[in-house]
């Protein structure tokens, strides 16, 4: 595959991703490429290139791991229902249609349904850590409250003679 061909496959991806994210962020996160201005398009940009590479080339279980990691990291903290998360990755074999042909592209079909199960453990992992923090959060104000709201308990100098 042509170099010109991934950069475009790259970009149309990066398009449908970015459009099914939530929020009003969509147009800066495409068009902003500084990283430390945008990190989250980096991210998605980035990884979505190494996806790209290891579908269509070397299927690198560790880049993979890695790329996926940071994607749904990105998506947990989003909120999506899961379907909506990994969305993106069934948009990819849309994409190819008119890139790959026969065998070549069932193969790929067959790699990223591969990945579509890595990402959905990555996803639910992630999910898990966001709803433990809530939680932990929850937990931690509630105890502010009720120590603010506690009776005042003697002091120490009320022990000691004081008034």
């Amino acid at each position: 595959m042509a170099v010109q061909s991934k950069e475009g496959i790259i970009e149309s991806w990066l398009e449908r991703v970015l459009r099914s994210d939530p929020g009003q962020s969509t147009a800066f996160l495409a068009t902003e490429r500084d990283p430390f201005r945008n990190p989250a398009g980096s991210t998605i940009r980035q990884a979505l290139g190494i996806l790209v590479d290891e579908l269509l080339l070397g299927m690198d279980r560790g880049r993979i791991t890695v790329a996926m990691d940071a994607l749904m990291q990105i998506r947990a903290v989003q909120g999506l229902e899961p379907g909506h998360a990994l969305e993106f990755l069934f948009q990819l074999k849309e994409i190819l249609r008119s890139h790959l042909e026969g065998p070549e592209r069932e193969f790929v079909n067959d790699r990223i349904d591969e990945v579509a199960l890595l990402a959905f453990d990555l996803y639910m992992k992630y999910r898990e850590r966001t709803y433990q923090a809530r939680t932990n959060e929850a937990r931690r104000r509630l105890f502010v409250m009720e120590r603010r709201l506690a009776p005042c308990e003697e002091q120490d100098w009320q022990h000691r003679g004081g008034i």
